[in-house]
């Protein structure tokens, strides 16, 4: 099967199945299309997740190496994007322990100004100080939440996972996470109206 690498995510779980077969199979096609496909949404993950690039970088590099060694073993999926942020997370948490160092970033742009005018630096600095203090609102406020809150919060919103893939990502049931994202919505907007 010839896969289109234009397509950002494999659009059906029949697509899923064949392109996991081919994978199986020794299919350096279907091997590449995961890896582009899923890399920056395991990258983005893994930064969120430890917040260690070089160990993201690592730890992707590392799945992928496992999972072609290890293909004609592997069993069937029902969701590759599931399947593998549940490899990564294991996979980096052991790594993590392992190495036992932990950093974070903080990413933050600022939005493209539109206009025909050009702000003034004054205006530039007096906007990144607003931004820079609702970043560290937002901050103090995600990390009054508990980890496990932040991270199904994280996968719901920025992943746009089904509440059942995160539930197979952090083995617990489907409505557990769903408490976990309404509670952690709830605290967010309470600490950010405190504010």
């Amino acid at each position: 099967m010839k896969f289109s690498l234009s397509k950002l995510y494999a659009s059906s779980p029949q697509e899923d199945r064949i392109l996991w077969r081919d994978f199986k199979n020794g299919s350096e096609e279907a091997l590449e299309h995961i890896f582009k496909t899923y890399y920056p949404l395991l990258y983005d993950y893994g930064i969120r997740l430890i917040g260690d690039i070089e160990m993201v970088k690592d730890g992707i590099q590392d799945l992928f190496v496992y999972l072609w060694e290890k293909r004609e073993n592997l069993g069937d999926v029902k969701s590759i994007k599931a399947y593998l942020m549940v490899s990564f997370r294991r996979l980096l948490l052991s790594k993590k322990d392992a190495c036992s160092r932990h950093r974070q970033e903080l990413n933050h742009y600022l939005g493209e100004l539109r206009g025909a005018q050009m702000p003034s630096f004054d205006d530039i600095l007096v906007l990144r100080e607003i931004e820079e203090q609702r970043l560290a609102r937002l901050q103090q406020a995600l990390e009054k939440i508990p980890r496990r809150m932040k991270e199904a919060l994280y996968l719901r919103v920025f992943q746009e996972l089904s509440y059942a893939e995160i539930a197979e990502i952090l083995n617990v049931r489907p409505q557990v996470i769903r408490n976990y994202v309404c509670q952690a919505l709830k605290k967010l907007k309470k600490f950010c109206q405190a504010e």
